[in-house]
């Protein structure tokens, strides 16, 4: 109350005064509502400050594993999949990622050599290199247990999986089955099989089919017999003795059980789908998409709209005689060739469609923003539109993509192919079919290896070829780098180069010819033909073969 009369009779004696207390009273009560806080803090916060404006902002504080489960993630999974089986804009995205991750497959190569630990000759680590690749290669041939698939087509069939649900089961198997070459062989399983028993929902360890040592290892894997919705088999349940314990790792330490997923988060343990973001455009572009077609439809059916002012006098207007019932005919109809007589104070109007609207294409394309950012792939690739790009545009855009290509091969390479080989050969050399001295003294140097993967083809060949013969005559890359780009092996192609320049000279000797050399046709010059200046040269002996 004081501080009121205060104030009214500093207003009394200088309105100005009063105005400036009143000012910096109303301040110091806002402050004292905010808690202390400054107004800077408080709009920082503002996209969840549940206003007026964002009341339906959700926010979460569950870890990630719960935040997935609680979301739907199963109904997510199937809801992908049927999409698939519907709609090329899932089916393509998914082939096209498939495509360049994978291809027909990662090219394996030992890299075994001599260290000073490892006392072995370059003549021995050799041949002990190409036996076993062939062996490897043997192998791929029938790494599927079913003996259905190779192992380039599992690998196909992991990378659509880990885009389409976010997670995939491989399980090592040994087989006994006459013929095999090594009996440890794969089985590649949807993630639908990975459950908890009924009896293990109260085991702390457990989590969503997988029992975690006190370290956080995986320790066993608990998988379903059958898929739970194979509605083919009879006798499908979910009792206890449906379920199959599967060691994660095998005696000798390899891992026999591959759970591969998406990570996002830090703890995470489960995988999610690449596109549970992406579903919402997804289903808005669906939903549109329908409803400008119905709109074409209805659209279409309009023909022609008669203005009149006597609305009763035309719809009575019969012209065109009987009927086969003798029922007068009425004009309601347009053809080709058919003229009709208005009354005075009539028009007709022809109806032109005119669905889709003019905002349908830069609408949908919008809409396929989302899917595209949420596969982490441009939007040109997503929709394969590319209509109007140029050399450097398509290039930016395919560059974007072996980016993100590159580190899902990374993935696939680390943990899965490279422990798998860990396994085939671990086996090759306990049935026999390799000879490693101390395979288990020096099993790093045993295991040393290098996977090519598919290469991308070149956007503009002048421009690419140019580019890396700058890069090589600077010394900045090497053969090794530019075949492996390719998706080659240079020591292959080296071979294959070598055996080309002596069938060649085998040629040239049977048949008394020389072939072309394409460097003389590009002006390159001969350096034996200015060894000695001024000198003749000698004319061919046999006759060169023209181009």
């Amino acid at each position: 109350m004081a501080s009121s009369r205060i104030d009214k009779f500093a207003s009394w004696i200088s309105p100005s005064w009063g105005l400036k207390r009143q000012i910096a009273r109303n301040r110091a009560e806002r402050m004292k509502a905010l808690g202390g806080k400054t107004l800077a803090n408080i709009r920082g916060f503002e996209a969840v400050s549940g206003d007026r404006l964002r009341y339906d902002t959700v926010s979460t504080n569950q870890n990630v594993d719960s935040f997935i489960a609680n979301g739907g993630t199963e109904a997510l999974r199937q809801h992908v999949r049927y999409m698939e089986f519907q709609t090329g804009f899932v089916r393509g995205p998914i082939s096209r990622i498939v495509n360049n991750v994978v291809g027909s497959g990662f090219q394996f190569q030992a890299r075994i050599r001599a260290t000073d630990d490892f006392a072995i000759s370059e003549a021995s680590s050799d041949k002990l290199n190409r036996s076993i690749e062939r062996g490897y290669a043997k192998w791929c041939k029938e790494s599927d247990q079913r003996l259905i698939h190779q192992f380039w087509t599992q690998l196909r069939q992991i990378e659509g999986a880990l885009v389409r649900d976010g997670e995939v089961l491989v399980v090592g198997r040994q087989s006994n089955r006459p013929g095999r070459f090594i009996p440890y062989c794969q089985q590649v399983l949807e993630v639908d099989r990975l459950r908890t028993p009924p009896g293990e929902i109260t085991n702390p360890r457990m989590r969503d089919g997988i029992l975690y040592d006190s370290e956080g290892v995986p320790e066993i894997y608990f998988i379903l017999k059958r898929h739970p919705g194979d509605t083919l088999t009879p006798g499908i349940g979910l009792r206890a003795d449906d379920y199959e314990e599967i060691p994660a790792f095998w005696p000798n330490g390899t891992r026999k059980v591959f759970y591969l997923f998406n990570p996002i988060r830090p703890e995470q343990l489960r995988g999610f789908s690449m596109f549970g973001p992406a579903l919402k455009d997804m289903q808005d572009l669906d939903r549109y998409r329908e409803a400008e077609i119905m709109a074409a439809l209805e659209d279409a059916c309009m023909t022609g709209i008669v203005k009149t002012d006597s609305a009763s006098i035309f719809q009575d207007a019969y012209t065109q005689g009987l009927d086969a019932n003798g029922n007068r005919i009425r004009i309601h109809d347009f053809a080709p060739l058919k003229w009709h007589y208005l009354n005075p104070g009539e028009e007709a109007s022809i109806h032109s469609p005119q669905r889709p609207n003019t905002a349908f294409g830069e609408f949908t394309e919008q809409l396929q923003m989302g899917p595209a950012n949420a596969l982490d792939i441009p939007a040109e690739v997503m929709t394969q539109n590319w209509h109007g790009l140029n050399y450097s545009n398509a290039r930016t855009i395919l560059l974007q993509l072996y980016m993100v290509c590159r580190i899902r091969q990374k993935y696939l390479i680390d943990y899965y192919a490279s422990p798998t080989y860990e396994c085939v050969l671990s086996d090759m050399v306990a049935n026999g079919r390799v000879k490693a001295d101390r395979f288990y003294a020096y099993r790093d140097e045993y295991l040393a290896h290098t996977w090519i993967a598919p290469g991308q083809a070149w956007v503009d060949p002048d421009r690419e070829t140019s580019g890396i013969d700058r890069e090589l005559n600077n010394n900045t890359e090497n053969l090794a780098r530019v075949w492996a780009r390719k998706g080659e092996d240079w020591e292959e192609q080296l071979e294959i180069e070598a055996r080309i320049l002596r069938k060649k000279k085998e040629l040239e000797a049977k048949y008394d010819i020389i072939f072309p050399n394409p460097q003389k046709d590009q002006g390159v010059k001969d350096d034996k033909a200015e060894e000695e200046p001024g000198a003749q040269p000698a004319k061919p002996k046999r006759m060169e073969l023209v181009k």
